[in-house]
Formats: structure tokens, C-alpha cells, sequence
């Protein structure tokens, strides 16, 4: 009897806890492989209308399936609704994991229960402007250029709405919710501290973005990641990192669509 009170003491405690730095990086890679897997799904079902649409047969249906699906991973518009798909099939599954431990409702465990101080709004604002300033004459210096994938999905941008809501509002909200929300709850709770977690939040979210950049961009786009876990920690909350990101993305578009026209 004693024994059993004790397991469900135990059990309680467990639940009540945040998830341990193990559980959050392996359920962390379960969302990943699940990001892969329905932007492949998206990708299958976008050849196919694709297919049908131009009237292809069968006969013919994998040679220019796979051309399609080509063009379509450089199509600014597939792309976008692509990305708000997943996205909105992964944000439920976020927030019920973060549901699953007791220890508070999902959105406060994943850092929505606590809104930044002024100073810490105005400190970190100076922060990205000093990013935005050491970026732009550190990708002069190494000569970094717009990468032609991204040159490629602006061209092939019908619908600059659905890119802007894409980039500017979906990939902060949802990214943030990863790595600043639900990865570092539960990291920074654990033995690993909040040095560590920074760190780690930091070097996953650059390496997302692996597939989009090169090695050059990538090194210029960590300091950003860095100031993004830092506001995180500082502020308590999320809505700091996710309107840094936010305004990151938006003078990164306003940027690119000023080049390009």
C-alpha cells in the first residue's frame, strides 16, 4: 500500500513537471519528422492537381510527376501555403503536448503567460537594430548575395499576400512556439540550465533553415537566434522573441522586395 502511494506520488510529481530535457528533444524530432512527412503529403497532392490539370495520363505520370514536384518546391505561392498547412496541422499537437504536464495551462507552459517589461522592449529593440546594422556590413565584408532559391520564389510569387502572411506572420509564430516556447521550457527546467538552453534553441533553429541558406548566411543568421533565446529568458515570456522575429522577417521581405523591383 505504501508502495503504491508512493508510485502515484511519483506519477503526479512527473506530470506536474515540465518534460525533462530527453523527452522535450525527442518529442522535438517527432515534430520535425511530422513536418517533413505532411510537406511531402502537400507536395504529393500539389503534383497530382498539377498532373490533372494539364490532362497528363498515366503513361507519363511519374517523369513529369517528378518535374512538377521540382518546379513546385521553387513556387513563392506553393511554398507559402505549403508552410500554413504544416504549420497549422503541427500547432495542435504543440499545444497538446505542452497540455499533457500538469503543471500549468498549455499556453503558459509554452511562455504566453507573461508579457515584457518596457525596458526589456526597448533593450532588445536597440538589440536588433545593432543585428540589422552588423548583418548588413557583415554580409558586404563576406560578400553574401540573396540566395537564388529565394530569388526564385519571389519570381514565382503570384500572390505577395499569402508570402507576407506566410513569412512574416506564420514563421514567427510557429517557430518562436518551437524552439523559444515549447524546446525551452523544457531544457531550460532541466539540469542543462538556461546558458545551455540558448545555446541548443539556437544552433537547432539555424540549422532548419540549413536547407533555404548556405554556411555564410547561416553564421550571420545565429547571432539573431542567440538575441531571439536571450529576449526569451529575459523577458519570461514569448511575445518578445516572436515580435523580434516578426520584425526580422518583415525588413527581410521589404528588403528582397526592394531588390527585386
Amino acid at each position: 500500500m505504501v508502495t503504491d502511494t508512493h508510485k502515484i506520488t511519483l506519477a503526479l510529481h512527473e506530470t506536474n513537471s515540465p518534460w525533462s530535457a530527453k523527452a522535450t528533444l525527442g518529442l522535438t524530432l517527432l515534430f520535425l519528422i511530422l513536418y517533413f512527412i505532411i510537406s511531402i503529403v502537400v507536395l504529393a497532392i500539389g503534383s497530382k492537381i498539377e498532373a490533372n490539370v494539364f490532362g497528363i495520363s498515366l503513361e507519363y505520370a511519374q517523369p513529369f510527376g517528378v518535374k512538377i514536384s521540382q518546379r513546385l518546391a521553387l513556387d513563392g505561392d506553393f511554398n507559402a501555403l505549403n508552410y500554413l498547412v504544416t504549420a497549422l496541422c503541427l500547432t495542435p499537437l504543440i499545444f497538446y503536448c505542452a497540455q499533457r504536464r500538469k503543471l500549468s495551462t498549455a499556453a503558459a507552459y509554452l511562455g504566453f503567460d507573461k508579457r515584457p517589461s518596457k525596458a526589456s522592449f526597448i533593450n532588445f529593440n536597440l538589440a536588433l537594430l545593432g543585428y540589422f546594422i552588423f548583418a548588413y556590413f557583415t554580409s558586404n565584408a563576406l560578400g553574401i548575395k540573396t540566395p537564388q532559391s529565394m530569388i526564385n520564389i519571389y519570381n514565382s510569387t503570384d500572390y505577395l499576400l499569402l508570402l507576407f502572411i506566410a513569412v512574416v506572420i506564420a514563421a514567427p509564430l510557429f517557430e518562436e512556439l518551437i524552439f523559444r516556447g515549447f524546446i525551452f521550457k523544457g531544457l531550460a527546467s532541466s539540469p542543462l540550465g538556461v546558458i545551455v538552453t540558448i545555446i541548443i534553441t539556437s544552433v537547432l533553429f539555424t540549422l532548419i533553415h540549413a536547407g533555404q541558406y548556405d554556411i555564410s548566411i547561416l553564421a550571420v543568421l545565429f547571432p539573431l537566434a542567440v538575441i531571439l533565446g536571450v529576449s526569451r529568458y529575459r523577458s519570461g515570456g514569448l511575445y518578445l522573441p516572436i515580435y523580434l522575429h516578426f520584425i526580422n522577417n518583415l525588413y527581410s521581405s521589404v528588403t528582397m522586395y526592394l531588390f527585386m523591383n
